[in-house]
């Protein structure tokens, strides 16, 4: 048996040096990962470096929590944590860290990422009426306007070369109860949303409930979702017309029309010539809103057991997920990436959905251990106060105590409890009154006062 377990005990003793070495926000989220955390053996990753993989991890990791922290921010504090195990000093310069960042597997990402859906798993009950639920909605990015990033993600509309920057699109899947980024899809801004959307299904099980906007209310996109027995609460989508007479479970029947552009004709051929749903009307009373009256369309016949009024409850927490991208794009800088290629810009996606579910975790580990709800944890907060206590380095006796000294902290940080209150999409801070590029820097005249002309 030495031969068979020989690898084995090597695993053991790789683990227990790595968590040896914990500090900072190792100490925080390494109990996330499973044996993960541990430098590659063989394949992507395996090379021998300056800086092994788990270390480059946890200081990409400190960048994302960081908007706008630079390489050099955080080859600092790699080189702090190098120190403190009794290693020699790295050099100042970033590229060793730039190129190790480049070197990160992507798969070896997504299987820490797939590690973190496990620990929800087993925490995330059945939040309504027995039902999962499961929002989907897509945003836009931006990077920088490098000819890499130009030849794969293209300006936006109306940007003149050298002027703009490349956009991309991506699609999200959240969990209504807890707030995790369950899967993502993204590719140019000019792919359409309902072709990403198409990618995430095979992440939804059978008995979930989609809610969504009426961009989503595609007819081929709704087949797909009942022909793998997948409930729906979607806004009806604006060419759907139909009467204002309306009673509680009325049902319509939708035909098949013509084959969209982008619809495989394989795809066509399996979807069903009509299907039938439970249109749900109720009216906005909210003072403030720019909608007054909704019409919801909706896979669950049953008025008994899914009454109106639930329906109408469920789609007003569909506002839930603005709020995740708001949390995830202006708190973690998803919304202006900085990478220079697209290889680099796919790492930084990743790390941003392991960042954002990492802090999800926190606050649901402390929702749970404190019983409060989930709903009333900051997440701005809980990000303040990573920043702070990232930086301790407590011995491993002390680490218990520490964490459930944090956790108690995230859950005395709650938000107000404001239903129904408005916020306007507005700004009340005026611009600088910059003039615009319209030309490549290098070309542009710049006008001798500040103001646009």
């Amino acid at each position: 048996m030495r031969p068979v377990c020989a690898p084995l005990g090597a695993c053991i003793r790789q683990v227990d040096k790595v968590a040896d070495d914990l500090t900072g926000l190792a100490v925080l989220f390494g109990c996330y990962f499973s044996g993960l955390m541990v430098p590659a053996g063989q394949g992507p990753g395996s090379r021998r470096r300056r800086f092994d993989r788990v270390d480059i991890f946890w200081a990409f990791l400190s960048q994302v929590l960081k908007r706008g922290d630079p390489c050099r921010a955080a080859l600092t504090r790699l080189q702090a944590s190098i120190l403190a195990r009794g290693r020699a000093r790295p050099s100042d310069n970033t590229s060793a860290y730039c190129q190790g960042r480049l070197a990160l597997d992507v798969a070896w990402l997504q299987s820490l990422f797939g590690s973190l859906g496990k620990w929800f798993a087993p925490r995330s009950p059945h939040d309504w009426l027995g039902r999962r639920v499961r929002m989907i909605d897509g945003s836009c990015f931006s990077m920088p306007d490098s000819d890499r990033n130009r030849a794969q993600y293209p300006y936006a509309g109306g940007q003149k070369s050298g002027c703009g920057f490349p956009v991309g699109k991506l699609v999200t899947l959240f969990c209504l109860h807890t707030g995790r980024l369950i899967a993502f899809a993204h590719n140019t801004w000019k792919t359409h949303e309902l072709r990403l959307a198409r990618e995430l299904v095979r992440h939804l099980r059978a008995g979930e409930v989609v809610l969504a906007d009426r961009l989503y209310c595609g007819y081929e996109f709704l087949t797909i979702l009942l022909g793998r027995k997948i409930d729906f609460v979607v806004r009806l989508h604006s060419s759907r017309k139909i009467g204002k007479n309306h009673r509680p479970g009325r049902r319509v029947t939708f035909k098949r029309g013509q084959r969209k552009k982008g619809v495989s004709r394989r795809l066509w051929r399996r979807v069903p010539e009509e299907i039938t749903l439970r249109i749900v009307r109720f009216t906005v009373r909210q003072r403030g809103y720019r909608t007054k009256t909704i019409v919801i369309a909706t896979s669950l016949l049953d008025h008994t057991a899914f009454p109106d009024e639930a329906i109408a409850e469920l789609y007003r927490l569909r506002w839930q997920i603005e709020l995740h991208y708001r949390q995830i794009k202006t708190n973690l800088g998803l919304d202006v990436l900085r990478a220079l290629t697209p290889a680099m810009i796919e790492r930084e996606l990743w790390m941003h959905a392991i960042a954002y579910n990492l802090i999800r975790a926190l606050m649901l580990e402390a929702a749970i251990t404190s019983g409060v709800p989930l709903q009333r944890l900051s997440f701005k907060g809980t990000v303040d106060l990573l920043e702070a206590w990232a930086q301790l380095a407590p011995r491993r006796r002390m680490r218990r105590a520490l964490r459930h000294q944090l956790l108690s902290r995230i859950a005395s940080d709650r938000v107000p409890l404001r239903p129904g209150r408005s916020e306007p999409r507005a700004r009340k801070r005026r611009p600088k009154n910059y003039q615009f590029l319209t030309q490549p820097r290098r070309k542009m005249q710049v006008f001798p006062s500040r103001f646009m002309k």
